[in-house]
């Protein structure tokens, strides 16, 4: 496999950094020297005009997904690629008037949904006429209360993060086609947003039960058909013409080229091959240069979601002693990280700085305070004065800003005396096989946004998560997480859950959140009406339209 430099000192990498913007330079005329953001240019067009239907979105991916099963593949770029082929029961609201990330839901399959007094028996109601794509085995036929009980009973069959999702779930009953009763073994105040998950998308039976590969096709009820797919090269989907929701989506397609390399990305949103991308594969310097250069490009920034995280091996080696684990997390200058790379963002613990329940901001900031010489009395009192070699694995899937923050780590654990080499896998290895079966001793990446706290702390920190890919194994912290879980009192709740994740901080430590990091996309001039959310189903394309010639 191919490796970085294992000595890129920070210096070289601002260097290369720099590089990447003369690159982007270089293709178009020089430009001047104020700020693009600071001039006013990438404003979003506010007011457009009526909808107008018609056009293809070009947009572009950093790494293709490994396969379309989305109740096998955790892996974000699977969800993004197929996401708006399917629909779920409830989904998050998206738009003009709704903050980015919000928790707030509305109906998708279901028109409307109910609960008990003891929380244990959730009620969904269908949409009556919602169809299935019109391609075979399928054949347009009407989704029914059996497509839900093939999904989630599907879900119960398959290891993998979406099993934790229904792990509650003692019964699932449909005395009609149109009705969906969901039993829990214990009460939950939020099942509805667990509903709401993009892993939670409603396969048809067929898909199911193997009468089509599921692997390689996607046929479901969302506002786009898939039309074709050519690994590691496009993704093409075309309109649903029957979808249930009146007068959506607007676009005829959404055409998406696999293009790892950032300058190609650039290249092609400046000569109009592209209509967007977004900030995973480009670095803040490189948007400022870009809103230069290019007329009308719009610029859409977020509060950060996703999370950055340093995953360390909690079951051997060197960082199974909590001692070290805490000397990482002193031993990183994420301020410095956030200034230089990105565009900006907020250091985080394991719950998500917007989320219900995450702890107050100073007392983040101070769990994870940058501190060096704290950081090598750590690491002596862990018996290594002298500190230690290790690899570092990362990826390139999510696009060099990555490989440059993984460079970054390097550096300043080089400082206190852990030297490590950066193994460079490929995406398909890194998220297929090297993170779910802890194929690592310390490695660095991205936490696609889930969308609750119980989400992150139930997968990922409890000893029998489906997203424990770090091996935590804390008798203590499980039961601290599964008290919570049944709490019906906010104010209650809200403290359990910081209880928690100050736990986290202070005593396991991996996975180590560093911060949640903005989001930035740049899009065309005649691109109007994107309002995201972070749970990355893609739902919110169905709004998105394009000025017409």
């Amino acid at each position: 496999m191919p490796h970085l430099n294992p000595r890129l000192t920070r210096r070289q990498t601002r260097t290369a950094g720099a590089a990447l913007a003369a690159a982007c330079l270089a293709l178009t005329a020089a430009c001047s020297g104020a700020d693009g953001a600071a001039s006013g240019k990438g404003k979003i067009v506010e007011d457009a005009g009526p909808p107008q239907d018609g056009g293809i979105l070009h947009t572009a991916a950093t790494a293709d997904a490994p396969s379309l099963d989305i109740q096998k593949e955790a892996s974000y770029m699977t969800h993004v690629a197929v996401g708006s082929v399917y629909s779920r029961l409830v989904a998050p609201k998206t738009g003009k008037d709704i903050a980015y990330g919000s928790s707030d839901l509305e109906g998708d399959l279901a028109e409307k949904w109910s609960k008990s007094k003891d929380l244990k028996t959730w009620t969904f109601n269908l949409r009556q006429g919602v169809t299935f794509h019109d391609k075979p085995p399928v054949n347009g036929r009407e989704l029914t209360s059996a497509d839900v009980k093939c999904t989630v009973d599907r879900i119960k069959s398959l290891p993998g993060h979406q099993l934790g999702l229904v792990a509650n779930v003692a019964e699932l009953q449909t005395p009609d086609p149109y009705t969906v009763v969901f039993t829990l073994t214990s009460a939950n105040t939020a099942f509805d947003q667990t509903m709401a998950n993009p892993f939670m998308a409603i396969l048809p039976c067929e898909g199911t039960k193997g009468e089509f590969n599921l692997a390689e096709d996607a046929i479901g009820t969302g506002p786009f058909m898939l039309k074709s797919w050519k690994r590691d090269q496009e993704r093409v989907l075309e309109k649903n013409p029957d979808y249930f929701v009146e007068g959506l989506p607007h676009l005829d397609g959404i055409q998406t080229t696999v293009l790892p390399d950032a300058q190609a990305q650039i290249a092609a949103l400046r000569s109009g091959k592209l209509d967007m991308i977004s900030s995973l594969s480009t670095e803040k310097r490189q948007v400022d240069q870009m809103l230069k250069q290019i007329d009308g490009l719009q610029l859409r920034t977020e509060k950060g979601i996703t999370q950055t995280r340093v995953f360390m091996n909690a079951e051997k080696g060197p960082f199974s002693k909590l001692e070290v684990r805490r000397a990482v997390a002193h031993a990183i200058d994420k301020e410095g990280m956030i200034k230089a790379l990105r565009s900006g963002g907020t250091l985080t613990g394991p719950i998500t700085p917007t989320l219900f329940g995450a702890m107050p901001q100073d007392e983040v900031d101070e769990l994870l305070e940058y501190d060096p010489e704290k950081a090598k009395e750590l690491l002596a009192e862990a018996g290594y004065p002298d500190g230690f070699s290790a690899e570092l694995v990362a990826t390139d899937g999510y696009g060099e800003t990555i490989l440059r923050e993984a460079q970054w780590v390097q550096e300043d654990l080089a400082k206190i005396g852990i030297d490590l080499t950066i193994d460079q896998q490929d995406y398909a290895t890194y998220v297929s096989s090297t993170w779910p079966e802890t194929k690592y001793d310390i490695m660095y990446g991205l936490q696609t946004p889930m969308l609750t706290a119980d989400e992150y702390l139930t997968s990922e920190y409890t000893s029998t998560g489906t997203r424990n890919w770090s091996k935590v194994n804390d008798p203590k912290l499980d039961e601290m997480v599964a008290a919570q879980r049944v709490l019906t009192d906010d104010a209650e709740r809200e403290k359990a859950l910081q209880d928690i994740e100050r736990y986290i901080m202070e005593n396991v430590s991996t996975p180590l959140p560093l911060y949640a990091y903005d989001t930035q996309t740049l899009y065309s001039g005649k691109v109007h009406d994107y309002f995201p959310h972070p749970d990355y189903s893609t739902r919110e394309l169905q709004d998105v339209w394009m000025e017409q010639e």
